[in-house]
């Protein structure tokens, strides 16, 4: 069997050490060599995935989902912060706006077009009540991270942003401001087997690898359900207004 392709992007911060460490069990529970790869980015998974389908991934959960809605992968494991709870995806406006039927032509800051909780996850909420957010919105900028969308909120640059519930505290430490919605909470990353990994290779990882630690990450079998937040939205969007989540050229995210 040709080695086997672990990819990792960049945003998952795992050090070297414990890269090595998880190819190695990779190796011992797969019986095949396994060459790791990172990358820049998770949005480019789903191109990847499209041209090599014999690969596994560490994917965020909002990519493990188009992943697994395009049938180019299939979630297998779980990849949880150790220590640390869920997170929602939040929107956050200046005080004076009072709710989502306040936001009608007001300037907001998304984290980047590639964050599940600052951008795709407030998206997706927005459409499950039938409102399109270019349509809503006068202005939409990118800042692309969470504390620099949280001091662009503060300077007055936008009226309303979104970020994720472990960031509220900076945000508040920066300015007055109020919690308009949260959604959540937000599945944990997912190693994902592309559809061509072979059966007794994914059986062998699950069990192998299921438990296991990586750094400061916690590897576990997923659940079923585990990623419905994205397709109870989704469609829900759908039904509620002429507008679904429309195709994009990059359909991932992957800013934590």
């Amino acid at each position: 069997m040709r080695p086997l392709t672990l990819l990792v992007p960049s945003a998952v911060h795992l050090p070297e050490v414990a890269l090595t460490a998880l190819v190695e069990r990779l190796r011992r529970e797969t019986g095949t060599e396994v060459s790791p790869a990172r990358l820049s980015s998770a949005a480019l998974l789903p191109q990847i995935l499209e041209r090599s389908r014999d690969v596994v991934a560490w994917a965020p959960a909002w990519v493990a989902f188009v992943l697994d809605r395009l049938r180019l992968a299939d979630p297998l494991l779980t990849v949880a912060r150790q220590g640390a709870g869920p997170r929602s995806s939040i929107l956050v406006a200046r005080r004076g706006i009072e709710g989502l039927a306040d936001l009608g032509g007001r300037r907001v800051g998304w984290v980047s077009r590639f964050s599940a909780t600052g951008y795709d996850l407030p998206r997706l909420y927005l459409e499950s009540f039938g409102v399109d957010p270019d349509r809503l919105f006068a202005t939409q900028r990118f800042f692309r991270s969470h504390l620099a969308v949280a001091e662009a909120l503060a300077r007055g640059e936008v009226d309303v942003i979104a970020t994720h519930s472990r960031a509220l505290g900076y945000v508040f430490d920066r300015t007055s401001a109020r919690i308009l919605a949260s959604i959540g909470p937000v599945p944990s990353d997912v190693v994902v087997a592309g559809v061509d990994v072979p059966g007794d290779v994914r059986r062998r990882l699950v069990h192998g690898m299921a438990a296991m630690r990586v750094g400061a990450f916690e590897l576990g079998r997923i659940r079923e359900g585990h990623l419905d937040l994205f397709g109870i939205l989704r469609r829900h969007a759908f039904d509620v207004g002429e507008h679904a989540l429309p195709p994009r050229a990059e359909p991932a995210p992957a800013l934590h």
